[in-house]
């Protein structure tokens, strides 16, 4: 099972969640388990039955206007009762301020406590996206993905065949890197897979012959993005006279990443072929199709229209000669 130390969170989310502590002991040893978060409306009035305490928790201005209408023997009972539970850590929102002996039972049982002025419920989708991205099932593929024309491209081959170059190719065409040799790769909700660059090589790309290469410094921070979600995948393969190549594209080929199928096209390579103009207009053509324009079956329907037209058009009558 993932786990995410408080810590680790508070430090990549602190900016992005606008997270203040209050209250910093534990962080290192307490560790958010679950994508769910939990708001502690019903645990606060007793009932903990199904007190979901391995979630990240939060208190927004109900939670936090109702522990202040209690008394104050009676809010310490149920505070000291619901912190004795493992808790990774406690929010507060929308620039409340929590309850004294809420932050002393905190620190007593050593639960991370933090405040952000976010409201709650943009809060809640903050942070659902956040930790969604980082329990997501994740790999690593060899490859590079490009953005081209706003596609995510993912290209494949086998070592030597010229992804790189390629991508050099489109970078210099002003289409942008986002990972060149090693892809980290996410699916996220709704079966979306985002891939991203490695922190170790980041934009550098490796030039057989020439070395490795900083795209970032060579062609400016509008040559690069962290990341991008992966639309369509080339592969590059070696050119073999004995085989048969999709000239039509009536039945498109699909690559698996997880379970989710990315519409994939089969480029030969040799010698004269621009493929960075090929992956140009694989892009164009998939933005076509995504508005439901299909470029090659439409073809095909117009080819049977005339042929049937034709098979249907009566024979011309020869004229009669003289006697």
């Amino acid at each position: 099972m993932k786990k995410i130390s408080v810590e680790s969170f508070f430090q990549q989310a602190k900016e992005r969640l606008r997270l203040s502590p209050l209250v910093e002991e534990g962080m290192t040893n307490r560790f958010i388990v679950s994508v769910d978060i939990n708001r502690m409306g019903m645990a606060l009035t007793g009932y903990l039955k199904w007190f979901p305490y391995e979630r990240l928790q939060i208190l927004g201005k109900t939670e936090i206007h109702f522990l202040r209408t209690l008394k104050p023997p009676q809010r310490k009972k149920i505070l000291k009762t619901l912190l004795s539970h493992r808790l990774p850590c406690i929010v507060v929102t929308h620039k409340m301020k929590p309850p004294a002996d809420l932050v002393a039972e905190a620190q007593k049982h050593q639960i991370p406590l933090f405040t952000t002025p976010t409201p709650t419920t943009k809060f809640v989708s903050e942070i659902s996206v956040y930790l969604e991205e980082e329990f997501a099932p994740e790999t690593t593929i060899h490859g590079t993905l490009m953005d081209v024309y706003g596609v995510g491209i993912l290209i494949l081959g086998d070592s030597g065949i010229g992804k790189s170059e390629c991508a050099l190719d489109l970078v210099e065409r002003s289409h942008r890197l986002v990972a060149d040799d090693l892809v980290y790769i996410k699916r996220l909700a709704n079966r979306i897979l985002m891939g991203s660059r490695s922190e170790i090589i980041k934009h550098h790309m490796e030039i057989r012959g020439l070395g490795i290469i900083n795209i970032e410094s060579l062609f400016g921070v509008g040559a690069i993005r962290d990341k991008k979600r992966i639309e369509l995948v080339i592969r590059l393969e070696e050119w073999d006279n004995q085989k048969e190549y999709d000239r039509l594209g009536l039945t498109p080929s699909t690559h698996k990443i997880f379970d989710v199928e990315i519409p994939m096209f089969l480029i030969p390579v040799r010698p004269g072929r621009n493929l960075a103009v090929i992956i140009e207009v694989a892009a164009m053509n998939h933005r076509l199709m995504k508005l439901g324009y299909f470029t090659a079956q439409e073809f095909a329907d117009r080819v049977t229209r005339m042929m049937a037209e034709e098979t249907s058009r009566p024979s011309a009558t020869r004229p009669k000669g003289k006697k």
